[in-house]
């Protein structure tokens, strides 16, 4: 009874082996965030530099294919990627003369997900220079990053 014993005891650890759970300390979970948050930097100057050189479709590809919520402006739409599209290669859509980023901060969102809020400085090719305020839902699938909801939301225009 005993040999049977000792060969079965093994095989009856088997499902819990299969339902260990992987614990992560809080200096991995930081290190995962850190990791996050660099992509999601790095996402970011790729967008502004896309923007500022009028790359209208790769400026188009960095929307999730699923879609983007655009928000603001008492405004809430789910845009599929050909309207977009459609937004950027359209004649309303110009370049600007100057574009950058201000105060970005990253809020990790989940294990694929980073939050972006900030400032957008946006000087058009004629007229004076713009702030706005940003927000951004970044979604990581197929280790690719996309914006899936975005607002824009201009300041105030002071006299």
């Amino acid at each position: 009874m005993r040999r049977l014993t000792r060969r079965i005891a093994p095989l009856a650890l088997l499902p819990l082996a299969a339902c260990a759970v992987h614990v992560q300390t809080p200096a991995t979970q930081r290190a995962a965030a850190n990791a996050l948050v660099t992509e999601a930097q790095s996402f970011m100057q790729g967008y502004a530099a896309d923007l500022g050189e009028g790359r209208r479709d790769a400026i188009i590809a960095r929307y999730d294919p699923r879609g983007a919520y655009l928000v603001g402006h008492g405004r809430k739409q789910l845009m599929p990627v050909d309207s977009v599209a459609a937004v950027y290669h359209g004649s309303g859509w110009q370049p600007p003369a100057s574009f950058a980023w201000r105060d970005l901060s990253y809020e990790v969102a989940g294990p694929d997900a980073v939050v972006v809020t900030g400032l957008f400085d946006w000087t058009p090719r004629a007229g004076r220079a713009m702030t706005f305020s940003y927000t951004a839902l970044l979604l990581r699938r197929d280790g690719r990053w996309f914006i899936r909801l975005e607002d824009e939301s201009g300041a105030p225009q002071r006299n």
